[in-house]
């Protein structure tokens, strides 16, 4: 289905529910106050006005004096009900509304919860990070300079998270993270995640979740945590939408502007959102290589584009009281322009002669395709069980073509030496599904939940390769393939959260899955790792504990273990080159890797988190280098025998005056890598450190400012080269107009310069290499954004309502 078809289906029924809704809106209003029990306002407390049927009809959150109002309202009888992680749930006797009628309630005061402590926020006043005792919230929509930035870019910009150079992510110096979209699992790995999230643009990203330790009712997919991805949506009453655009100037520019429209009756809501970028990006290599007496000096630039199309919708109804119905979907369609030129002096190491010199390029041309569609039910059986329902399809493609030329010139007279130019053509087919169903019982001091999944994937990959002769391209069938890889699991979880006094919260699960995976490699050049089949039976234990002593204190410690698989594309065997001197290869006899997570916390004040992490993984994902043909080099991921990494985590936020307040996030782990690789011997520790410090600064004439500060120490990439630290300050300035219709940011990034360059080094293997690598991440950037229809809810909504939306269909 074209992306026009996409766009009409969405489209249309806001233009049919547009009249209906507003048609319904009367002239009726509330108006209120919330506070604490310590008299302080209860600041961006969620209200909701529930008819009779106890339906949602309007909602909003209170203002930092803990005033809100509900207005257009339709005469008649309602609740209303309020809620605040910090308090008690609130819910008013009924109220009777008279046509026109202007109605202020007498000031409502919440009581303290009585909750475990990973429903204890840490935030500053703008809840721009919110850190919780097993998870972690950045709020996107809250950040100034997160504007025109991509999905990949706004995770690496998240605490405790680093992007490496191969856009591998590394979360509390752990890798194997599983990405999440709106609850659940994106169900890519590798270049195929990259380009899904580099698809997605800021304005369309309510918050980013980070889940160190998932409970058992997550999958168990992903060693170091989960990382959900929170995007934008409105459930008010009436018509919203905006109009966004960003330019943001480096080496290279990045355009990007797009829509988003939501309308919402009594009971369904329809959203959708469509974005077009264009962005230019350099990655560029400086390397040197001794191996086999040879010395490589490689100097490669590249210069990527990507021209794209974004676009989500949805419609969420509301059947009756008990029962909900929701379906989204998105549409991602990205065409990538990739040119990457390289110059390698080929020196002889005993005389330092200059022997030869390689001039190679690889031009890649990468249309692809993204589509997801998502389902869900939800059936509340009584006040205390109930039952919920999802289904998700996904399917991408992507159609890769390379052109690889490689000239040998002779140093001293510039005379070609020799060519050989290669050509291939990469098809990648996925498709995948999914289901689950899950159940919850609430009893007095104890809630059972249980549920099964079921998940499969499969993918074709078809590679033609092709040596050029005379212009002409000439099939090479020693170097073709067609690789097909195919994944099933079946999940069941049981878990249990019981709260035996006031001040204990246990919480235990088991999760069980079953894998079942086939590669197959259809090659006309016959091969000993043609076919490789698994099945194996796995259980996922995850035990914790928590402490309140309801006044200063929390304590509480976890346990649990989780899998991550091997990428499909590291598991295709078939070799992909940079030039003739460097090239990639597959390892389908990769197994998957096993992590033991142990976790200690405190909190203290409800301001001061203190985590302490252990973990030990098994076959740990490396990527080797391995000398070929004296000269040669390919990368190929291998099990490590053993990585381990202890960490410590501190937050803190702090109000110093009423237009100044700073939150600040340290990591430090201590890693280690060990194994021996066919002879190569890996054994590199590494002690490695990351420091945030946000300010949020209100200026005169209403404008506001952020200043982030960002440190990272050595870090290990590749789990086998060692990678210098570097620093990082972003700076963003918003400012309203027009009672806050229209809104300029304008944003600096690495304004310094001092996290372009990446250093490191490898000393394993015969190799000796020392490189830098180099990004455009110094760059400027203006963002407008202009709002129409209720902005007023809208506003208000925005700062909380979707996380907590979000966090209720997947929390525990």
């Amino acid at each position: 289905m074209t992306l026009l078809k996409y766009t009409t289906l969405l489209f249309f029924p806001l233009l049919l529910l547009s009249n209906l809704t507003l048609a319904q809106q009367g002239d009726s209003q509330i108006h209120g106050s919330v506070f604490g029990p310590g008299n302080e306002p209860a600041m961006y407390s969620t209200i909701m006005l529930l008819n009779k049927d106890s339906v949602l009809v309007k909602g909003t959150l209170s203002s930092e004096e803990g005033s809100f109002l509900l207005e257009k309202i339709v005469a008649g009888d309602y609740f209303v009900q309020i809620r605040n992680l910090e308090y008690k749930t609130y819910v008013s006797s009924k109220l009777s509304l008279k046509p026109n009628e202007k109605l202020t309630l007498e000031r409502i005061t919440l009581l303290p919860a009585i909750t475990q402590l990973d429903a204890v926020e840490v935030t500053s006043t703008k809840a721009l990070v919110e850190v919780h005792a097993d998870k972690m919230v950045f709020n996107v929509s809250s950040s100034i300079n997160a504007s025109g930035n991509n999905g990949l870019e706004l995770i690496g910009k998240s605490p405790g998270v680093i992007v490496d150079m191969d856009n591998n992510i590394i979360l509390q110096g752990k890798s194997g993270v599983l990405v999440f979209v709106n609850g659940r699992p994106s169900r890519l790995s590798g270049s195929d995640l990259t380009n899904f999230l580099e698809s997605m643009r800021s304005e369309n990203i309510e918050s980013i979740e980070i889940i160190t330790n998932p409970s058992s009712k997550y999958d168990a997919e992903g060693t170091a945590g989960i990382i959900n991805i929170v995007l934008k949506k409105n459930v008010n009453l009436g018509f919203n939408g905006n109009l966004t655009g960003s330019y943001v100037q480096g080496k290279y520019s990045r355009i990007n502007a797009g829509t988003s429209l939501s309308h919402s009756g009594e009971k369904i809501n329809v959203f959708t959102n469509l974005n077009y970028t264009d962005n230019n990006w350099q990655d560029n290599f400086t390397e040197i290589a001794l191996q086999n007496g040879f010395l490589l000096d490689k100097k490669s630039r590249g210069l990527n584009n990507r021209k794209g199309y974004n676009f989500s919708g949805g419609m969420d109804y509301t059947i009756n009281a008990r029962q909900t119905f929701s379906l989204d979907g998105r549409v991602f369609i990205n065409n990538r322009d990739n040119v990457l030129r390289s110059t390698t002096g080929i020196f002889d190491g005993s005389n330092g002669v200059n022997d030869e010199i390689l001039q190679a390029a690889a031009l890649d041309k990468n249309p692809s395709e993204n589509y997801n569609l998502n389902l869900n039910y939800r059936f509340a059986v009584s006040s205390s069980s109930n039952l919920s329902a999802d289904i998700s399809l996904g399917k991408y493609s992507s159609n890769k073509n390379t052109q690889q030329p490689n000239d040998y010139f002779d140093p001293t007279t510039d005379l070609i030496l020799r060519s050989f130019d290669k050509e291939y053509d990469q098809d990648t087919e996925i498709d995948l599904w999914s289901a689950m169903l899950d159940y919850e019982k609430k009893f007095k001091t104890v809630t059972l939940s249980a549920g099964a999944k079921y998940s499969y994937i499969k993918t074709g990959n078809e590679l033609a390769f092709y040596n050029l002769e005379n212009g002409q391209p000439i099939f090479d069938i020693s170097r073709s393939n067609d690789f097909t890889y195919t994944e099933k699991v079946a999940a069941l979880y049981l878990m249990m959260n019981a709260r035996p006094s006031d001040k204990v919260t246990i919480n235990a699960g088991l999760r069980m899955e079953n894998t079942s995976s086939l590669g197959v490699l259809d090659s006309g050049i016959p091969t000993q790792d043609s076919e490789v089949e698994r099945n194996y039976l796995d259980f996922f234990p995850n035990v914790g504990i928590s402490f309140d002593n309801k006044n200063n204190s929390v304590i509480s410690a976890s346990y649990g273990k989780r899998i991550t698989r091997p990428n499909y594309q590291d598991l295709n065997p078939f070799e992909s080159r940079m030039s003739e001197l460097s090239s990639w290869k597959g390892n389908p006899f990769l197994n998957p890797n096993y992590i033991t997570n142990y976790q200690l916390t405190y909190a203290f004040k409800r301001k001061l988190i203190i985590s302490n992490t252990y973990s030990i993984t098994k076959d740990f994902f490396a990527t080797i280098f391995e000398i070929r043909d004296e000269k040669g080099s390919v990368l190929i991921p291998r099990n490590l025998q053993k990585a381990t990494n202890n960490g410590l985590s501190v937050s803190y936020p702090l109000t110093v005056s009423k237009w100044w307040e700073f939150s600040s996030f340290l990591v430090y782990n201590i890693a280690t890598y060990k194994g021996e690789l066919e002879g190569t011997q890996i054994d590199l520790k590494s002690n490695q450190y990351s420091f945030r410090l946000q300010n949020n600064l209100k200026l005169p004439g209403g404008v506001a400012m952020e200043l982030t500060s960002n440190i990272w120490g050595p870090w290990i990439w590749r789990g086998s080269v060692e990678v210098e630290g570097s620093y990082s300050v972003n700076i963003g300035i918003r400012k309203d107009f027009f009672e806050r219709k229209l809104m300029i940011q304008l944003t600096g990034n690495d304004i310094f310069r001092s996290s372009s360059d990446f250093y490191y080094k490898s000393r394993y293997g015969g190799m000796e290499v020392d490189g830098v690598r180099t990004f455009d991440n110094q760059r400027v950037g203006i963002n407008a954004t202009y709002n129409f229809g209720n902005q007023q809810a809208k506003a208000r909504k925005r700062s909380r309502s979707a996380i907590d939306d979000e966090l209720n269909r997947i929390s525990d």
